[in-house]
């Protein structure tokens, strides 16, 4: 799968007092168990830079393996909802449909994808689902859930993200800066080994499909939405499945999974960054995604793409 990576500029951070006056306030989740740092981070940011450990306890690492087990292969960001299961994008998921168990692989807890560390969890997937319409070489349906073989150990490292409100619509957030996070391909064909992160802002559906309405219009469906700066932040290859996260207090929210970007390009070309990309609305496929970890924890072994 070539998924969509964070290609994060390399340009010093810069904090933006226009945008950050965009954030706007929402009421907390009344369960505090979700979405809450253990780790002290930095300043509100523009442009892309390194994390640190901790930073975003719940965006993981998937991998697929090959080989029987010999080979593993870092392909998409994901995002930990419960002790229990991923969300992540069906492109990337779909590789696990109908394979033996493990041949997904999940890391909780990973910062540098090159060096070991010691907080970090591994997790052999055993059940991969993709949205039932959901078909290959689309971005409709996008959406994917993993579920773990045992069950996560919340940490400094580990938590999981809170899942917004049936109520809350994606309009409410435009020009409301999100957070993206990634190890995307910062240059041609080089995977970032440090998780990045940038903020950008939700972008109205009328703005992107100006911007490059032949792509889009064929690209943009209900349950998704735009974001992006046209700055040379972005995302790239590997970053499909991470999430776009909200921040409501000390709370954070997922309301977007990374889908795609504007243009194809291959690994060793690059990646278009002066677009808007595509994300799946988590908030939309609420009912699907209850319906899903329902049937799995039911041990429901119905048939999937």
């Amino acid at each position: 799968m070539k998924g969509v990576v964070l290609v994060l500029a390399l340009l010093l951070p810069i904090v933006c007092p226009h945008y950050a006056a965009l954030v706007r306030t929402r009421k907390p989740h009344k369960h505090k168990e979700c979405g809450i740092r253990k780790i002290s981070t930095q300043a509100l940011i523009v442009q892309g830079s390194d994390t640190v450990p901790g930073e975003w306890p719940w965006h993981v690492a998937v991998y697929h393996v090959s080989d029987r087990g010999r080979t593993r292969e870092y392909k998409c960001g994901g995002t930990l909802i419960n002790r229990s299961f991923v969300l992540t994008t069906a492109s990337c998921a779909r590789y696990g449909v109908d394979k033996p168990e493990g041949s997904i692989l999940v890391e909780l807890g990973q910062h540098n994808l090159r060096e070991s560390f010691a907080q970090t969890q591994q997790f052999p997937v055993i059940r991969a689902i993709v949205h039932e319409s959901y078909q290959q070489g689309e971005h409709k349906y996008d959406i994917g859930v993993l579920q773990l073989k045992t069950l996560a150990n919340y940490s400094d490292y580990v938590q999981p993200v809170c899942m917004p409100r049936p109520s809350e619509k994606i309009e409410d957030y435009e020009d409301t800066l999100g957070t993206i996070v990634g190890w995307g391909f910062f240059e041609a064909g080089k995977i970032s080994d440090k998780l990045q992160s940038a903020q950008v802002p939700v972008i109205s559906i009328i703005t992107c499909l100006q911007s490059e309405r032949d792509f889009f219009v064929r690209e943009i469906y209900d349950g998704m939405f735009c974001a992006g700066r046209q700055n040379g932040t972005t995302p790239c290859f590997g970053d499909a499945g991470g999430g776009m996260f909200f921040r409501t207090g000390r709370t954070w929210t997922l309301r977007g999974i990374i889908s795609f970007t504007s243009q194809v390009y291959t690994e060793t070309a690059g990646c278009n960054t002066s677009s808007y990309f595509g994300l799946v609305n988590v908030g939309h496929f609420l009912p699907w995604i209850e319906t899903t970890i329902a049937s799995l924890r039911s041990g429901d072994r119905r048939t999937t793409k």
